[in-house]
């Protein structure tokens, strides 16, 4: 009797927890929506609801834990919370000469996709059928744009209430706590999952590119149960396939181009942790087979992926007159890779940091933004930054793991993250949106490694970590000089762009080499 009594009180809480939390975020959207306010939270509150109803056997199956129901609340709250903040605060601390600012739009794709899915419910009579598979002048995929259709269709005929796809997405984000949070935790042990998890929570940029009706939310939930399922491949293969083969394909109306890198990381995580450690010839037939593969995609995709890059170069030149001027320098056949290294610093700290705000400058003339651009700026600049030593260092250190079946597994993963990362430079064209959109769409893997690096120095006591740290601290002393020369008409004294990367180089070099010391000594030691 006392034991259904229990279960009885924990379901009654669950429901208390969920009405309460179905009211406040009902009309935390409906206060901050434009339309009728009780429509607006009868809406809000049916999808509340839907989501919540979701969450609680997801919190349940991730263990039950107060840390996760804490993320998860938390992850869900940030992402609503700025999106709501921005359609409020854009329009009047933004651009005033931007339309799509002025009605709440983070970025011009979705204001345009939006606008077309409203367009297409207001003056056509579109079947649900109809537009899975119509053709969409503002959305390459269509996911994105048939979601809003529905939305506007089905619940919100007579009001444009793109809030509550945003509501979608950062429920979509919140679930995928639980997932990466059993993956990490089942396979690399409790300190690295609080790690991890509380990196894909406060990240910046996920939480930035969650404020507006954009993808990249619904992505993250999706491949942080990809995630989970290639973690725990070894428990239950059949299970993580499934779990696989729906997230590739749940990816393909948001991005067939994710969908395939997922498929293409599966594969090869598979490769590494169960066919690598059998023998040397699953090794060398999977890198042939690997380099075959890169040579045909190569062949076959190179025109279509040049037309990209030099179509993302030819604007990231024409956007910056001192990156035209640093391409021409060093010359068109470096052009690409100068425009990736680049494309790793967006969004740059130091130039964020110095930039005018008006009304001290003028917005129409001259390097300037506005107050709501300079605070977000910062905030995702200091984000990547931050995350960057940690990710570099443990990108570096997997070659120094000793078990070779754990180091086969960290280091296609490290080689992973790089080609990500190099992909979304080069491809963005070391844009400051497109740029870091693409790169925050894995945020799982960056957080997986960042944290696996935190948690090996902390058991080695590795100062190769503090060197990293120290590298990117001379990188952002020396250009913060550089770019406030630059933006206050040359108050300090400016150097050439070339002379600061040397005296970066150099620097660095310094740091680095301190490390070097010690092996160099073991190995005159030895002899």
């Amino acid at each position: 009797m006392g034991e259904n009594m229990r279960k009885n009180t924990s379901w009654l809480r669950y429901i208390l927890i969920i009405v309460v939390l179905t009211g406040g975020i009902a009309a935390a959207v409906a206060r901050w929506t434009e339309g009728e306010f009780w429509m607006t939270f009868r809406l809000a509150a049916g999808l509340s609801i839907l989501f919540l109803v979701l969450s609680v056997p997801a919190w349940n199956w991730g263990g039950r834990g107060k840390t996760l129901a804490v993320m998860m609340l938390i992850a869900f709250t940030l992402r609503l919370a700025f999106g709501l903040g921005t359609v409020n605060l854009l329009p009047i601390y933004g651009h005033p000469d931007e339309r799509r600012e002025q009605k709440g739009y983070l970025f011009d794709d979705a204001w345009r996709r939006d606008a077309e899915a409203w367009a297409i419910v207001s003056e056509e009579d579109i079947s649900f059928v109809d537009s899975l598979t119509r053709q969409y002048h503002n959305d390459q995929y269509g996911g994105m744009t048939a979601m809003a259709v529905w939305l506007y269709k089905y619940f919100s005929p007579h009001d444009r209430r793109f809030t509550l796809i945003m509501l979608a997405g950062s429920f979509f984000a919140a679930l995928g706590v639980p997932f990466l949070w059993n993956g990490l935790r089942g396979r690399w042990g409790k300190r690295i999952a609080l790690i991890g998890c509380w990196i894909y929570v406060l990240y910046p940029d996920s939480i930035f590119f969650a404020g507006a009706p954009m993808r990249e939310p619904f992505l993250n939930g999706i491949i942080c149960a990809a995630f989970w399922a290639l973690a725990t491949f070894h428990k239950h293969r059949w299970t993580s396939i499934d779990v696989l083969v729906a997230c590739v394909v749940l990816c393909l109306p948001f991005s067939s181009m994710v969908s395939i890198v997922l498929a293409g990381i599966t594969v090869f995580w598979i490769w590494a942790e169960m066919l690598i450690p059998r023998s040397k010839a699953w090794l060398w037939g999977g890198i042939i087979l690997m380099a075959l593969s890169v040579l045909t995609l190569t062949v076959v995709a190179l025109p279509a992926f040049q037309d990209w890059v030099h179509y993302d170069i030819f604007t990231t030149e024409n956007t910056s007159g001192w990156v035209e001027k640093v391409v021409g320098e060093i010359g068109g056949q470096f052009r690409s890779i100068f425009v990736a290294i680049y494309g790793l610093t967006q969004p740059v700290l130091p130039a964020i940091a110095v930039y005018p705000v008006a009304p001290a400058c003028d917005l129409a003339h001259g390097p300037c933004t506005t107050i709501y651009w300079k605070v977000v700026g910062i905030f995702r600049a200091a984000g990547w930054y931050i995350l960057v030593p940690f990710l570099f260092y443990a990108i570096f250190s997997t070659l120094r793991i000793k078990d070779k079946r754990e180091r086969a597994l960290m280091v296609v993963n490290a080689v992973f993250v790089v080609v990500w990362l190099f992909i979304s430079s080069l491809r963005a064209g070391g844009d400051q949106i497109d740029n870091p959109r693409y790169r925050v769409i894995f945020l799982p893997w960056l957080a997986f490694m960042a944290a696996w690096g935190i948690d090996f120095a902390i058991r080695l006591r590795d100062w190769w970590l503090v060197r990293w740290i120290a590298i990117e601290l001379i990188f952002l002393g020396f250009f913060t000089q550089w770019y406030y020369s630059r933006y206050s008409g040359d108050a300090i004294r400016r150097y050439p762009f070339w002379r600061t990367v040397i005296y970066i180089v150099v620097c660095s070099a310094a740091v680095f080499a301190t490390g070097l010391i010690g092996p160099i000594r073991e190995i005159r030691n030895k002899k």
